[in-house]
């Protein structure tokens, strides 16, 4: 890595005070159970509060392999550790925060400032952790309690991306390659993509077709063999709306997306991490957490989205 990364190239902007303001008057709507439209059904929702120095601002999400907490990243470079609560009924009631890391940098120093900014993370088989950065992009593995990073990717080879409109998404397959999905769309609307089969390179992938309406903020890759891709699309005084959509490759590459899901305007705050699991019914189970942006009157949100076995997709991820 670079000793002195530069700072953001022109045209690559950070949140200005009047957008946050106005980003804040948008998530003060109370958020309820308000199902959106799609194959996907909201099934929990909760709000998560703890006192812990440098709570929210959290983007990617990440389940323990035996469903009951999760991992998740945030915007100042801290990796957090929760247990998720439940009623009598299965249901989502809070989480418990049970631990918290910061990123290191390659010299041993916390990550700050234009080099903490994580946004998204996976598991990989061999039980480190992957996690993308924006700010000084980059995607890196992790062994906690080690916070040192052993980069995946070179430290200049995102480098026309840094600031903060680069990869907020990060997503593995079985054998352990990986993917990212950029958060802006393309003139066309479709999304680029880039893939790394081994480390630390990374080659231009195939687009995922859009709309160009929204942009993607996690994606994952389905149990049933699928990409799903999570994407906000924020109006100014009217608040977030939150998209799942689906996309199957082949050797021609992403077909269209499928719609899963779409939320209500206004209805929850920006979701900006998804993982995905399989239910004992063989359905499939999306949770999701939203970032707050540090804002004090704004919730950190965590939802689970359900889809019925006859919904899910036949097929498996190819490893």
């Amino acid at each position: 890595m670079a000793a002195d990364p530069a700072p953001p190239p022109a045209g690559r902007t950070f949140w200005s005070p009047p957008l946050v303001a106005l980003i804040a008057l948008a998530a003060l709507t109370t958020p309820g159970p308000r199902d959106g439209s799609g194959p996907l059904h909201l099934v929990s929702l909760t709000e998560w509060r703890e006192p812990h120095k440098g709570f929210g601002g959290f983007s990617g999400l990440a389940l323990d392999p035996d469903g009951k907490g999760f991992l998740t990243v945030s915007d100042r470079g801290l990796l957090v550790h929760a247990h998720l609560d439940r009623d009598g009924a299965g249901r989502l009631t809070g989480a418990t925060w049970t631990d918290a890391k910061q990123f290191l940098d390659s010299k041993g120093n916390e990550v700050a400032g234009f080099t903490s900014d994580s946004e998204a993370l996976r598991r990989l088989p061999d039980g480190r952790i992957a996690v993308a950065f924006e700010g000084l992009a980059r995607v890196a593995a992790f062994a906690p309690p080690d916070m040192r990073p052993m980069l995946l990717s070179r430290w200049d080879r995102f480098k026309a991306f840094w600031g903060n409109t680069g990869m907020e998404s990060l997503a593995v397959r079985p054998d352990g390659s990986l993917m990212t999905v950029l958060e802006l769309p393309t003139a066309d609307g479709s999304y680029q993509s880039f893939t790394s089969k081994t480390a630390p390179v990374w080659t231009a992938g195939p687009p995922l077709p859009s709309d160009g309406r929204f942009e993607a903020t996690d994606a994952v890759w389905a149990p049933d063999g699928r990409l799903f891709l999570l994407e906000r699309n924020f109006a100014v005084w009217r608040g977030y709306t939150t998209r799942i959509t689906a996309y199957r490759m082949t050797d021609q590459g992403f077909g269209a997306p499928t719609l899963l899901w779409q939320s209500p305007r206004g209805a929850y705050g920006d979701f900006e991490g998804m993982d995905v699991t399989t239910l004992p019914s063989g359905g499939l189970r999306v949770t999701l957490i939203t970032d707050n942006n540090f804002l004090p009157m704004a919730a950190t949100m965590i939802a689970e989205l359900d889809m019925a076995p006859e919904a899910v997709a036949d097929g498996k991820i190819d490893g």
